[in-house]
């Protein structure tokens, strides 16, 4: 029988060493290859250009959520298109055909989103004040006489209904709208020669409708212009009958109320 040779733990260890080190260097890169790896921004995906800018601008552009409320503010003037009273005592008073009548106006309301994505649809309402001392009309006196009055004459409407909504671009809104309108009326006319008119409070309604364009501020804010065109027709009683109006406004706004986030396309 030939001679069994017993290697010692150390020897045989040593022996092996290489192939252990083999194997341990193929474990340890089959480890790193099996790590997900995050998949780098690439310059062609659509998405890299808006996914960079959130990083550098992340209030724009806006994105009206439903259940949002919109405020606005505005300011401007009023001009009278039409002023008729038919059922005074002294004849028709209407304004001087010669002059622009304007009125300063201010006031204030709100949109509420309810539906919508590329077209935000939805109710508005909104208050204004409007007045003056000096609005120079005529009545028609008895044998065609024509008497000069100034009117002192201030207004308070209440008006509301549906508005369309659309951003265009990322900077620009346009909005429209229009419904019924309620208006009240203090009139007090006075004569050129000292005398007084008779005066009267009333009210009436009509309609109207508005639009207007406006541009987002750095702020997350809108600023910007509009038109609203109305007709109303007010009850002063019956001494004086009922004051037609026709009101052409021009007026700036400003508005706010909810925070402008990122939206994009196709999320």
């Amino acid at each position: 029988m030939p001679p069994i040779e017993v290697r010692s733990p150390p020897a045989a260890l040593a022996r092996s060493g290489p192939v252990l080190a083999a194997l341990l260097a193929l474990g340890l890169g089959a480890c790193r290859t099996s790590q997900p790896r995050r998949p780098a921004l690439q310059e062609q995906d659509p998405l890299a250009p808006a996914l960079r800018a959130e990083l550098e601008d992340p209030g724009f552009p806006l994105s009206w959520q439903v259940g949002q409320v919109l405020l606005q503010g505005f300011g401007g003037v009023k001009y009278l298109s039409d002023f008729r009273l038919d059922g005074a005592s002294s004849g028709p008073i209407e304004l001087d055909e010669d002059e622009v009548e304007i009125l300063p106006v201010i006031g204030g309301g709100a949109q509420w989103k309810l539906t919508g994505r590329a077209f935000d649809l939805g109710l508005e309402g909104f208050l204004s004040f409007a007045g003056r001392s000096d609005l120079e009309a005529f009545a028609a006196g008895g044998g065609g006489a024509v008497v000069a009055i100034d009117v002192n004459l201030l207004l308070f409407e209440a008006y509301g209904g549906v508005f369309a909504s659309r951003f265009l671009g990322e900077r620009v809104r346009l909005h429209g709208g229009f419904g019924p309108l309620l208006s009240w009326v203090s009139y007090d006319p006075d004569d050129e020669d000292g005398g007084t008119g008779d005066d009267a409070d009333g009210s009436g309604g009509g309609a109207y409708a508005r639009a207007g364009l406006e541009f987002l501020l750095p702020s997350g804010r809108l600023a910007g212009l509009g038109v609203r065109w109305s007709e109303s027709s007010v009850d002063l009683g019956q001494d004086l009958g009922d004051l037609e109006l026709g009101e052409l406004e021009l007026f700036v706004s400003y508005s706010y109320g909810y925070q402008p986030r990122r939206s994009y396309v196709g999320f």
